[in-house]
C-alpha cells in the first residue's frame, strides 16, 4: 500500500472550495489516479482518506497496484506532500497485538420504519457501534476516545440529494484478534462514508 501526506494549501481558491463540498474533495483527490476501465476506482485501488482534525493535512491510503501521482492536482493546491509505501501484511500481524489507532467513521444506521440512514450521536451508542464493527473486523478496543467533528457536506449535481455524513473521530488503542479480518479493515476501511473522508483506520505500534 501507499500512504500520502498532502499538505493543502488553504489559501488557494479551490481547496477552500472542495473543503466545503465532501463530493469535490473526493473528485480531486481521485485525480491522482487514473480512471482507466475501472467503474468503481476508489473501491477497486481501496482509496481512503482522512483530513487530519483542525489541520491542513489529509493523509491517503491507497493499494500498492497504482503510486498516486500528486502532480495531476491543480497548480497550488497542494503546499507540500510525502509519499511513503506501507508495507504491511496479514502475515505480520498476530493475535493479541496491542496498537494505537484513530478512525474517522460516521457511526449510523438503518432506520427500520423509514429505512433512512441515521447518525447514532449518544456516545455509548457510538461506542457500541465500534465495537460491533471490532468484532466484524478482528479487533477489539482496548481503550477509546471519541471527538465530535464537523458533519461532512456537499452536492453531487444539481437536481441530486445533498450529502450530509455525521462524523466522529474515534482513538485509542486496539487488540488485534484475527489478523485476516484486521488487515482487510485496514486496507478496505470501516463503515459508510469512504469515498468522503471516512473509515482510514490508522495503526501505530505501542512505544514502552
Amino acid at each position: 500500500m501507499y500512504l500520502s501526506k498532502l499538505v493543502l494549501n488553504e489559501r488557494d481558491h479551490k481547496v477552500r472550495s472542495d473543503l466545503s463540498n465532501a463530493h469535490n474533495l473526493h473528485r480531486s483527490i481521485m485525480q491522482a489516479f487514473p480512471d482507466g476501465h475501472h467503474e468503481k476506482p476508489r473501491a477497486d485501488w481501496n482509496i481512503l482518506f482522512r483530513q487530519e482534525l483542525d489541520s491542513d493535512v489529509i493523509l491517503v491510503q491507497s493499494d500498492s497496484e497504482i503510486e498516486p501521482d500528486w502532480t495531476q492536482l491543480p497548480h497550488g493546491y497542494l503546499a507540500n506532500h510525502v509519499i511513503k509505501p506501507f508495507d504491511l501484511q496479514a502475515s505480520q500481524l498476530k493475535p493479541g497485538q496491542i496498537f494505537q489507532f484513530r478512525l474517522k467513521a460516521n457511526p449510523s444506521k438503518r432506520d427500520k420504519q423509514s429505512g433512512k440512514l441515521i447518525g447514532i450521536f449518544h456516545r455509548p451508542d457510538q461506542e457500541a457501534w465500534l465495537a460491533r464493527k471490532g468484532t466484524q473486523s478482528g479487533f477489539v478496543i482496548e481503550t477509546v476516545d471519541m471527538i465530535p467533528t464537523p458533519n461532512l457536506y456537499g452536492t453531487k449535481a444539481k437536481g441530486t440529494s445533498p450529502i450530509k455524513i455525521f462524523t466522529v473521530l474515534y482513538q485509542g488503542t486496539l487488540q488485534v484478534s484475527d489478523p485476516t479480518l484486521f488487515f482487510e479493515a485496514i486496507r478496505q476501511g470501516i463503515g459508510r462514508g469512504r469515498s468522503y473522508g471516512c473509515g482510514l483506520l490508522s495503526i501505530a505500534k505501542l512505544i514502552f
